[in-house]
């Protein structure tokens, strides 16, 4: 994003110092809605189903290990009276780290997921900003904007639905590789 900023600023600063410069060479510009593109495309829409898919796979598995620590920690409280004080604070260490061991699984499966959406995504991306190269060097513009970076642009050099549709073709899908994040 920071490289799609820096893009805008530069595109913008010579257009407002040479504005004749791009007239005279005929270089024109071109306006993407990068947004619109990762909301419809079919990689993007096979992106969420896959990490939709996980997500419930995740929970699933998270649900059965928080119903079984629920139970185990109504059986410790009826033990509360019956076991020797030092027992019963040991079977409670022990529920704790159980529990935490819990929370720092959900906290990992959560990390995986936004690995793996931050990585299809950059692919997706790759394969736009290739695309858009093609097509600079097929339609002489010199310059594409994002839309979110513009307060105005024409609608004529709008090239947001040639883009999804070149993509579309190109890559209808993207693997999404859930990958444990690495250790600190």
């Amino acid at each position: 994003m920071k490289t799609l900023r820096l893009c805008a600023v530069v595109a913008a600063s010579m257009l407002t110092f040479a504005p004749s410069a791009f007239a005279a060479e005929g270089a024109g510009i071109a306006v993407v809605n990068i947004q619109q593109i990762l909301r419809e495309s079919d990689a993007a829409k096979s992106v969420r189903t896959q990490l939709d898919n996980k997500q419930k796979e995740f929970q699933t598995e998270i649900s059965k290990k928080e119903e079984s620590l629920q139970k185990e920690d109504q059986a410790l409280a009826k033990q509360r009276n019956v076991l020797a004080k030092d027992a019963f604070e040991a079977k409670v260490a022990e529920f704790r780290k159980k529990a935490t061991e819990v929370q720092k699984e959900v906290q990992s499966k959560k990390a995986m997921l936004d690995g793996a959406f931050e990585r299809a995504l950059a692919d997706i991306q790759k394969v736009v900003t290739d695309i858009i190269g093609d097509m600079s060097k097929e339609k002489g513009f010199v310059v594409a904007l994002p839309t979110s970076q513009i307060l105005y642009a024409d609608t004529k050099l709008d090239i947001t639905s040639e883009v999804l549709s070149t993509l579309n073709k190109k890559l209808s899908k993207v693997d999404v590789k859930f990958e444990a994040p690495a250790k600190k």
